[in-house]
């Protein structure tokens, strides 16, 4: 079930004016990353269900700063694809995309969650690598005070998978969506944080 490395970061650098020659690699807290048992925010304590995916929120330049992405950050698709679903999540709005695997194991699914969709995008628009889908949504608000991020999940659908009233627990449902870890696509370089770098970020 390998996947193709796609250009995302390249992709997300370049839609948010980021100087690629700046940025050195994201950084992930403990419970950012896929199949996590942890939260990142709060009390850090454990989740109701492993991590279904990657939290991007944090990334670090060659001066060794730690950046945030925010609410104005705009989101790329990670390849040419279908939008299949858009529907409510626990902090914003998650669209799902349907592509073609190019190593021949059938399609895959890439899903952004905790975003404000573009206006007017809609399920059965096709979307080509690059184009921009949403924009990060404002957590900041939220009962669990957890920062602006972007939640990536990448999946295999079975092939019964129905789109309509997709919601998050069918995500979790191995007989309809295998998850994958996003970072086996992700281009960027990346590394986690101690506790020292956190305590350094304000974090």
């Amino acid at each position: 079930m390998d996947l193709v490395k796609n250009r995302f970061t390249e992709m997300l650098l370049d839609a948010n004016r980021i100087a690629a020659a700046a940025f050195k690699c994201w950084v992930f807290r403990p419970g950012m990353q896929f199949n996590s048992p942890r939260k990142w925010w709060g009390d850090c304590g454990p989740r109701d269900f492993p991590h279904e995916g990657v939290d991007f929120c944090l990334y670090e330049d060659c001066s060794g700063q730690v950046h945030r992405l925010d609410e104005k950050t705009r989101i790329p698709v990670m390849a040419d694809g279908v939008v299949r679903a858009v529907f409510k999540d626990y902090l914003g709005q998650a669209l799902i995309v349907e592509h073609d695997d190019l190593k021949g194991g059938g399609p895959y699914l890439s899903i952004y969650a905790h975003t404000r969709p573009r206006e007017g995008l809609r399920r059965g628009h096709a979307v080509r690598a690059g184009d921009i889908i949403a924009t990060i949504a404002d957590t900041r608000h939220s009962k669990a005070k957890i920062l602006p991020h972007l939640h990536l999940s990448i999946g295999r659908p079975s092939p019964d998978l129905v789109y309509e009233n997709f919601v998050w627990n069918i995500m979790r449902d191995p007989g309809r969506v295998t998850l994958l870890n996003p970072m086996d696509a992700i281009d960027g370089p990346w590394r986690t944080f101690d506790t020292e770098d956190m305590d350094g970020a304000g974090l």
